[in-house]
């Protein structure tokens, strides 16, 4: 089995996200929108089951595994949701021009995010469809985590030197802590590919969205087509939006599950 520590590594995103969002959402836990509880609540979830998933299989608790995994299905979809619910929040924010960090940032971060909310529907159906193969099952479901590491990272730099933030002025660095934290994330799924080529694909794939993401901040990002678009996104009903993402994390999951016949069909074949 691939990773047989991957929970170890998974659970310690959890102190991470803690440090990292700390001034932004847990000092005002109250006052944050209910799309970043949401998106909050539902990531936290994700990175459990998925740690929790990477123990069972290395425990040998393979029905447990399997019947934990039927909870995914349950989950995705809110995590979906979740993600296409704090893009609308930061539409908002952005196209209120009140907030300077959003004003310089709303629209480009929303380009990454949107790179996030296309591929991780495409990752975890993938990840079905190779659930009878270990390997490329295992690295494609700890693939739609890899979205997660860039907004820890970026965050947790500009808490460091060189790159601190004490006010508007410094809003600078937080875009070097972008690019770096997606420059982490690639070079990390690049080794990963690297360790075992034979089984590397998923973390090809992801290592070119984390540079694609790093564009897209500073080319679609800051168009004004993008911008105008962007905006509009806030004026979405919130339930339509929802509606949507569950639809496709849906079409995903049916996807990716019908991409493997039953076990007797294909026993029947051979």
């Amino acid at each position: 089995m691939p990773y047989p520590r991957a929970h170890l590594w998974l659970l310690l995103l959890f102190p991470l996200t803690g440090l990292a969002f700390w001034p932004a959402y847990f000092s005002d836990f109250r006052a944050a929108p209910y799309a970043f509880h949401v998106h909050g609540i539902t990531a936290s979830l994700w990175i459990a089951l998925l740690a929790f998933q990477s123990w069972t299989i290395h425990r040998r608790h393979n029905a447990l595994h399997r019947s934990v995994g039927l909870a995914s299905f349950a989950l995705f979809p809110f995590f979906l949701v979740g993600g296409l619910l704090v893009l609308q929040t930061m539409a908002v924010k952005f196209g209120a021009q009140a907030d300077p960090f959003y004003r310089m940032f709303g629209a480009r971060l929303g380009a990454i995010d949107a790179v996030s909310v296309i591929a991780l529907p495409i990752l975890f159906g993938a990840a079905l469809a190779r659930r009878r193969k270990v390997h490329a099952h295992a690295r494609y479901m700890l693939a739609t985590l890899f979205f997660l590491i860039a907004p820890i990272l970026s965050r947790l730099l500009p808490i460091l030197p060189p790159l601190a933030i004490a006010g508007p002025a410094d809003f600078g660095n937080f875009a070097i802590g972008v690019h770096i934290a997606n420059a982490v994330a690639a070079l990390i799924a690049l080794v990963l590919a690297l360790r075992a080529p034979k089984h590397g694909r998923a973390w090809l794939i992801v290592a070119g969205l984390a540079v694609l993401q790093s564009v897209a901040f500073e080319t679609l990002g800051r168009s004004a087509a993008w911008e105008a678009s962007f905006v509009s996104l806030a004026s979405v009903p919130t339930a339509l939006l929802a509606s949507m993402g569950f639809a496709v994390a849906v079409g995903a999951i049916w996807i990716g599950w019908s991409a493997v016949p039953p076990r007797a069909q294909r026993e029947a074949a051979a």
